[in-house]
């Protein structure tokens, strides 16, 4: 039989390094290059499979301002979050230098810690990239965190990020029901 599961999750990351992207992306398959910042958070929601473990997952995706002046506002909209998607822009190291802050930001808001994957955005602007694989990959490692390479320009491992989470927070829920 076909497990089902629904999850909150959360967007985080300095502003601009592509959240509302990767999630349009995500939920309707599409590029917006026209930038809109977020004010406080929007959501979007995705019906997927995961065959390989035989499960549905409805997915409710929070885009969080990345702005700090929004920190007060964002608080409120971690409640409920199962899981997160923490991305930086390879081409702006000063985003890549701010992950630990969202990490705290999301853990201390959420109350617990909670499945993340760490994504690496824009890998289509090869010329420009700044950050590279493995300080990526060494941080997502030194914190169990899953690490993705992506571009929501392209489309690149959009799915892969979200399918990896999926698998992240399904694991969990069937191990907290256990205990």
């Amino acid at each position: 039989m076909t497990a089902e599961f629904r999850f909150k999750i959360v967007m985080l990351g300095d502003g601009a390094v592509g959240k509302t992207a990767m999630t349009t992306r995500f939920t309707q398959n599409f590029f917006d290059a026209d930038y809109k910042r977020t004010i406080g958070a929007d959501f979007a929601v995705k019906r997927m499979d995961i065959p390989d473990i035989d499960s549905h997952v409805t997915l409710q995706c929070w885009d969080l301002a990345g702005q700090p002046r929004f920190e007060f506002v964002r608080q409120g909209f971690y409640r409920g979050a199962r899981g997160g998607l923490l991305l930086y822009d390879v081409t702006r190291r000063r985003t890549f230098l701010n992950i630990d802050r969202w990490k705290e930001e999301a853990f201390v808001n959420i109350g617990q810690e909670i499945p993340i994957v760490l994504v690496a955005n824009k890998i289509d602007l090869v010329d420009s990239r700044v950050v590279n694989k493995k300080d990526g990959k060494a941080y997502a490692k030194e914190n169990g965190f899953i690490y993705v390479e992506s571009s929501a320009l392209t489309g690149e491992n959009v799915e892969e990020a979200y399918v990896n989470l999926c698998k992240r927070m399904i694991k969990k829920s069937k191990a907290d029901s256990s205990k």
